[in-house]
Order: structure tokens, then sequence, then C-alpha cells
């Protein structure tokens, strides 16, 4: 019995895996291609695009309140169609106005299938003999191998699609995009007819997800909690408690962190193409292959977060990660200084970077998710999402209304960032110091 209960978990997980793979593939032409198309078609949009982010955050926050009524896996069919339907009228629409609510539905569908996984993977790991921290470790890094593939084939897409609108070679087109704001008439008209080439076909195989997800097999014990001796609880009751633990300290200092780390991405992660090309004039395929890059250093150093979690435990692996990506990220903001060496030197930076601070993510979910018991996971998920949306519609209208009013803005970003980092690695540390078991087995359980 407990092989066949096994076989299910493990089916499910790498079900849940395959799609988040697809997933991610989508989310990496959204913040490279898509959001780069927007720069011209709807510039509001390209400059605030974080605050997008915060709004499908309450969405999707929201939305995952449904799990415990309707499970996981009729919310993940939601994330493919909602991403899939955005680029369809990103690409077809002429209407301003559908710009808007594309934006908002491919978001909402890329960040929810991204908040839901920490709930999804513990309800099922609990199930397994496996190490927990294994499974969040696979699902992450295989995610980013979508996010390198989509973000690298996007940039590269678009310029070959580009080429052979206007008639020209692949390399005179590449030369081109490294001044998009000079192009003009045709040449320009047919750069964004390969943007919107590239949005068509992710729109396709974003759909492509349905499939892994409709051979979930779930069932209700997976989420939520079956107790038939369980005295039952009024719904003030179940307020009462729920607020209680919510918002204990533990659970406080967490939100703290998250909503730190969410303004702070707020201000760059959304641009680093934007910043590539239109601050330090690297043409779009090469720009595109040094953010891919980075995502191979998230896979790489994700590989070692056992090791991590093993030798500075859960809470010191993220505090540890958070504070030594920070000097990068100066490194980066600083790019148009170093010469002809700009490629190299922020290359290496952004990849040192992005492998530091995502190293700690398979732990992020651990702890969270430690904090509260398996009934309240969702819930507070949904809670931290919400509250972290707050704060990306204030980083939104932070760069949108005054930060990227000059291009310049784009920089100061990274040195804006890189403060916030460190007060967020010295709140956690602080603040979760006695989360910080080396072995994840040991859930913590705070009492309420």
């Amino acid at each position: 019995m407990n092989d066949k209960l096994d076989d299910r978990a493990k089916r499910n997980l790498v079900m849940f895996i395959i799609s988040y793979f697809i997933n991610n593939l989508a989310s990496g032409i959204m913040y490279d291609t898509y959001v780069n198309y927007m720069q011209e078609i709807a510039r509001p949009i390209a400059t605030s695009f974080w605050a997008f982010y915060g709004y499908a955050t309450f969405i999707s926050a929201a939305i995952l309140l449904l799990v415990p009524k309707i499970g996981y896996k009729k919310i993940l069919f939601l994330c493919g169609i909602s991403t899939a339907t955005a680029f369809f009228v990103a690409v077809y629409s002429n209407f301003y106005v559908l710009f808007y609510i594309a934006t908002l539905l491919a978001l909402t569908g890329v960040q929810l299938h991204y908040i839901i996984l920490a709930p999804y993977v513990s309800a099922y790991t609990e199930k397994l003999s496996d190490n927990g921290i294994k499974w969040y470790t696979r699902t992450y890094y295989i995610g980013y191998v979508g996010y390198f593939l989509a973000t690298y084939l996007g940039g590269f897409f678009v310029v070959k699609m580009f080429s052979l609108s206007a008639g020209m070679s692949y390399r005179t087109a590449r030369e081109e995009t490294k001044y998009i704001a000079d192009m003009t008439g045709n040449t320009y008209d047919c750069y964004l007819a390969g943007n919107r080439q590239v949005l068509m076909i992710i729109g396709i195989i974003t759909l492509l997800s349905i499939i892994p997800i409709l051979r979930i097999k779930e069932l209700k014990e997976d989420y939520i909690k079956i107790n038939d001796n369980e005295e039952k609880l009024t719904f003030g009751e179940k307020i009462k408690y729920g607020t209680k633990l919510l918002l204990n300290r533990d659970a406080r200092i967490y939100i703290l962190y998250w909503a730190l780390i969410s303004f702070a991405m707020g201000l760059f992660t959304a641009y680093y193409t934007v910043f590539l090309n239109r601050n330090l004039h690297i043409d779009k395929v090469t720009s595109s292959l040094m953010i891919s890059i980075s995502y191979i250093a998230i896979v790489i150093f994700m590989l070692f977060t056992p090791f991590a979690v093993k030798k500075l435990g859960r809470v010191g692996t993220i505090g540890f990660t958070v504070l030594t990506s920070v000097p990068f990220m100066i490194i980066i903001g600083m790019g148009g200084r170093f010469g002809h060496l700009t490629i190299p030197v922020v290359g290496v930076a952004l990849f040192i970077r992005a492998g530091l601070a995502n190293l700690s993510g398979p732990a992020e979910s651990s702890v969270s998710m430690s904090i509260v018991s398996k009934n309240l996971r969702p819930v507070y998920t949904a809670l931290i999402n919400f509250l972290a949306g707050i704060i990306s519609i204030v980083s939104g209208f932070f760069t949108g209304n005054w930060l990227f009013i000059k291009q310049s803005g784009y920089e100061y970003a990274y040195y804006i960032a890189a403060i916030i980092y460190t007060i967020a690695g010295i709140v956690i540390m602080v603040g979760l110091r006695k989360y910080n078991r080396r072995n994840d087995e040991d859930d913590i359980r705070q009492e309420t």
C-alpha cells in the first residue's frame, strides 16, 4: 500500500515538474521578449512591469485560497490556459487596453504556477521517505533550465525572424538591435514582427503544459487534512486560530524578509535585457545569451543546495547567499565603466549573482512551510504573496513614475537593490535563526 502511495506521489511530482518546466519557458519569454516588446508598443507597461507582477500576485494569492476547496490540479490547469491566452492577445490585439489585460493574465499564470510550488511539493514529499529538499531542488533547477532555453532562444529567434522579415543577413540584424531606439520605418516594423512571431510560438508551447497536468492523480487528502475524529471548529474559531498562527512572530519576520526581497527584485529582475541593451548597448542576441547563461548558474548552484543546507543550515544558507550576491549586483550596475571588458565582467557578475541569490530557493520554500501546519500552508503562502504583491506594486510605481523616467535609473536600480538585499539578509539570519536545522526532515512547528 505504501509503495502505491509512493508511486502516486512521485508521479504527481514528476508531472508537476514537467508542467513547471513549460511554465518557465513562458516565464523566460515573458521577462525578456515580452518586456522588450512592450517597451516599444506600450512603454508604461514595461517601465512599471513589476506593478503588474504585484497585481498578478494578488490574484494568484486569492486563487491559491481555493486549494482546500478544489485542489491543486484545476488551478494548475488555469495557469497554462491563462498564460497562453495572454500571448495570443498580445500578438493579435490592436487595442491598447488589451495589452494591460494580456500582461496581467500572463503574469498571473506564471506567478500562480510558481507560488503553488511550495505547498504542492510539500504535500507530496511528506508522503515519501525521500529528502524533501532534493525534490524542491529538482523542481527549481529543471524550471531554470526552461528559463535558460527560453531566454536565449527567444533572443536568437527574435533576431532571426527580424532578419527574414527585413530581408537582411542575421549578422546585420543582430547589429541593428544594439540601438533599437534609432530604428525607423520598415526596419522597425520588421523588428516588432519578429517579436510577435516568437510570442505566438511560445503561446502554442505553453498550451502543452495542460498534458502533464491532466495526468496528475489527485486525491482530496493531498490538499486538505482529513480526520473524521477531529473536533469541528466553527468558522469564527477557524479565523481566530488561523489569525493567531499566521501572525505569530516567525511568520511576520519571514513576511518582512520576503517583502524586502520582492521590492528589491522589482527594481531590476524584469529589466535585465532592457539595461543590457539600452544602457550598455549590447546587441539583442548577446544580451539574451548573457541572461540565459545566468540561468545555467542557477541550475548549477542549486545542485549544491543540499550540501549548503547540511553545512550552514537552512536559514544560514539563505542569509549567506543573499548577502554574498550583493557585491555582484553593484558590479552589474557599474557595467558601463568597464569599457571593452563590459561584456565579460557583467556576464560573470550576472552569472555569480544569479547562482548565489537562487541557491537558497529550496531552503526558502522549506523554511516557509516549516512555520505553519499542513492545513494552513496554502493560506500562509497566499498571505506571503498577497503582502509581497503590495510591495511589488509599490516597486513598480516607483520605477514607472520616478526611477525609470531617465534611462540612467536602470543603473541606479542595482545600487538601491543591493542595500535592500543586505537588510533582508540580516533580517532572516537574526530573526529566524532557530529554524537553522541542517536536516530538513526536522520540521519546526511554532506553537500557537
